[in-house]
């Protein structure tokens, strides 16, 4: 608004409103906002797929420490029939200390084990409450430590739905995005306007004197085009906004080959713990169980001295030991390989 002696010594009143816009840059803009807002949510998404990755690490370590002490109890129950044998037959003087003292420090060491697995479990747990935000205590119920279904992992091509690669190729886009508002700033801006006025007076009206009062009466458009003149600094970000897209493009590269080579590393490794893990049950887990049998007996009889009999007890206790740990290592291998594939 404008008052005072705008057309002639009287008081008139000028009124005007205009908008500014710039067509190329409504939907460069506009493509940066969504490409921004769509990077967020990938952000999320990373965030869900690292917390099911830890959780299932974790769950996984919970059944394996309690596997584990499966064995160790298992191992323990021998070994509390070793200690009583060889108790009974230090007392009727068959045999030294030795053999009754060996006894009990390989007993007490499978009870320090056990001790040990058990607070890892407590760990483990905590670790799960912590990522669940659970306030109270939970229930495993299916404490069954078998290994992972690995079929559906095994598709390379999947690689690219992990939520870090997602976010690096949608973060190439942002900065595309960002490259064309650049360029769009340096191009030409428009402007349109409406004006409405007052022109006290008399005014020549088709030859003929009119007498004009104070309201507003004269109206009109304007239009205008804004050039850039000075470009020097939009020239460079435009430039930068390039060496960005390049950027973005080498780091979503480099991230899609990383990892498709962990995802081949893991899956050669799966491909060795499973053929570990057929061995085991095919061959060594029996003849751990043979071994115990064999031994136990053989030196309730008497037929072999309690060194053997101890060596018997842990190269069995060794075997299942390292089956376990294949499972573990096996279902790890799963569990990485459902993170690269976003699973």
């Amino acid at each position: 608004g404008t008052f005072g002696q705008i057309n002639t010594a009287a008081q008139d009143k000028y009124f005007s409103i205009s908008q500014t816009f710039s067509p190329f840059q409504f939907g460069a803009r506009r493509r940066l906002l969504n490409e921004t807002a769509t990077a967020s949510e990938l952000r999320v998404a990373v965030t869900k797929q690292e917390l099911s990755y830890r959780v299932r690490q974790s769950w996984n370590a919970m059944l394996y420490y309690t596997e584990l002490n499966k064995i160790l109890q298992e191992q323990n129950g021998y070994m509390q029939k070793f200690v009583r044998a060889a108790d009974l037959k230090f007392r009727t003087g068959e045999t030294g200390s030795l053999e009754n003292t060996t006894a009990i420090a390989k007993q007490q060491e499978l009870l320090q084990q056990i001790k040990q697995n058990e607070a890892m479990i407590k760990v483990e747990r905590s670790r799960v409450r912590i990522l669940l935000n659970l306030e109270g205590d939970f229930t495993i119920t299916d404490t069954t430590f078998t290994p992972l279904a690995a079929i559906a992992v095994r598709d390379s091509a999947r690689v690219k739905q992990n939520a870090n690669v997602q976010l690096a190729l949608q973060e190439l886009e942002v900065a595309k995005a960002g490259s064309r508002v650049e360029r769009s700033a340096l191009m030409p801006d428009f402007t349109a306007g409406y004006f409405i006025q007052s022109m006290r007076g008399v005014q020549d009206v088709d030859g003929s004197p009119v007498t004009y009062d104070s309201s507003l009466q004269f109206q009109g458009f304007s239009v205008g085009v804004g050039i850039p003149i000075f470009a020097g600094s939009g020239s460079a970000r435009i430039r930068a906004a390039k060496t960005n897209v390049e950027v973005q493009q080498m780091n979503a590269d480099y991230l899609q080959a990383q990892l498709q080579g962990e995802f081949q590393q893991q899956l050669e490794q799966l491909s060795t713990f499973e053929s570990l893990i057929s061995y085991y049950n095919a061959t060594a887990l029996p003849n751990a169980d043979t071994i115990v049998n064999n031994s136990t007996k053989a030196y309730m009889n008497g037929d072999i001295s309690y060194v053997e009999y101890m060596q018997g007890l842990e190269t069995a206790l060794d075997i299942r030991t390292n089956y376990i740990n294949a499972v573990n290592n096996h279902n790890q291998a799963v569990i990485y390989l459902q993170f690269l594939l976003n699973q």
